[in-house]
């Protein structure tokens, strides 16, 4: 029963899933201490998964959901050979653009990860977009996989490990909501994504983690994804990436935990280059333990002598107990494309909460102020439904 109950809930979303940063500066855990990949997302590793099992207001012990938590003890299976994920969203709103704008219900994400470990050095794991599939393989974001897969050979913690298949690139942090700030600018009515949820790219990468307080990642991919992502440059949309040529990558986190560990911070920045087109972040984090976050992310976009964008984003989480955590949030983009007259400018803001209301499902409740070059500003409530595993 709560087999097939997951598997439909699924089928209503699309997209991916995303790690949040904003945890790991309460907890003081870095992306590989909870994921199976280096740079988080996908599949949860044990400790992933036991942080969330019985996390929510109404927990798994109420008498009235043993139906549902039956045996759900681990999402590892054959002896932790096999490791099982899911995430789903679904999110009401309304665009930001006109006044009369209908508020719309669409699935955000939907995804199965799985891993497998054949032997304890080398982890295949991928994830299925179902969604995806179910429109004829048609992405709804330019540059989104229906599928990814990677090999990831690690022979020692201590040691360098290697990553080949068609994977998401390590850059930046990973946020868990495609429509924050980084990756994305705005122009006069709307606002692009350029690094689209799901993402992902045929090519091979070096992480090291074999330190507690540094993460290193470089890479070399292909480019079919980014190769259909179009911007504007004001006279004319172009791709970003002509053909397939190859995507470079490169990221350095530090990630220092002062005070016996109650204070854990984060400082990182990446690169991706891809001949004319380039994403340069610079991102931090600080946290207490249980208690709050505080994230910082600057993102540039460029495109050669044709387009620039440049986005900012602060968000600020308190862990008010073990199920609720609000926050606010202030994004700014500023955007110039070479030949169109003058820049884009607009500001964001967001209050909002992560709701568990009980173990695996999470309702997001958000009420966000968009303030753009028209006069006067717009407001909307959003909500989003989500259920992970």
């Amino acid at each position: 029963m709560k087999s097939l109950l997951i598997i439909a809930v699924a089928l209503l979303a699309s997209a991916t899933a995303f790690s949040i940063p904003q945890f790991s500066a309460i907890s003081g855990n870095r992306c590989i201490n909870c994921h199976v990949a280096p740079s988080g997302g996908s599949v949860r590793n044990d400790l992933g998964w036991y942080s969330w099992y019985d996390v929510g207001a109404v927990p798994r012990s109420n008498k009235l959901f043993d139906w549902f938590y039956d045996k759900d003890s681990s999402n590892q299976f054959f002896d932790g050979k096999v490791i099982l994920g899911m995430d789903a969203r679904i999110q009401s709103t309304r665009s930001f653009v006109s006044e009369s704008s209908p508020r719309r219900l669409f699935p955000m994400q939907a995804s199965f990860y799985s891993a497998y470990n054949p032997i304890p050095e080398v982890t295949i794991e991928g994830s299925v977009n179902l969604a995806t599939l179910a429109i004829q393989g048609v992405p709804p974001y330019s540059g989104m996989r229906a599928a990814a897969i990677s090999a990831i050979i690690a022979p020692s913690f201590s040691l360098p490990s290697v990553r080949i298949g068609v994977f998401r690139p390590n850059i930046g942090m990973r946020y868990d909501d495609h429509t924050m700030a980084p990756y994305s600018y705005t122009l006069a009515t709307q606002r692009k994504t350029v690094i689209a949820p799901d993402w992902s790219e045929v090519g091979a990468e070096v992480s090291y983690e074999g330190l507690k307080w540094l993460s290193l990642q470089a890479g070399v991919f292909g480019s079919q994804g980014l190769s259909q992502v179009h911007i504007s440059d004001g006279e004319q949309t172009f791709s970003v990436v002509d053909g397939n040529q190859p995507t470079l990558t490169a990221r350095a986190v530090v990630w220092p935990r002062l005070f016996n560990d109650k204070l854990n911070t984060w400082f990182g920045a990446s690169l991706l280059r891809n001949n004319h087109f380039g994403i340069t972040s610079g991102f931090a984090g600080i946290g207490l333990s249980d208690e709050f976050s505080l994230m910082l992310d600057y993102t540039r976009i460029e495109y050669d002598d044709r387009f620039e964008s440049q986005s900012m984003m602060a968000e600020l989480m308190y862990s008010a107990t073990t199920w609720l955590f609000p926050y606010v949030r202030a994004e700014r983009y500023t955007t110039d494309p070479y030949n169109a007259s003058g820049s884009f400018l607009s500001n964001a803001a967001t209050l909002g909460a992560q709701i568990f209301v009980m173990p695996y499902i999470e309702v997001r409740p958000e009420y966000r102020i968009w303030d753009t070059w028209k006069p006067g500003y717009s407001s909307r409530w959003n909500v989003q439904l989500h259920f992970f595993y």
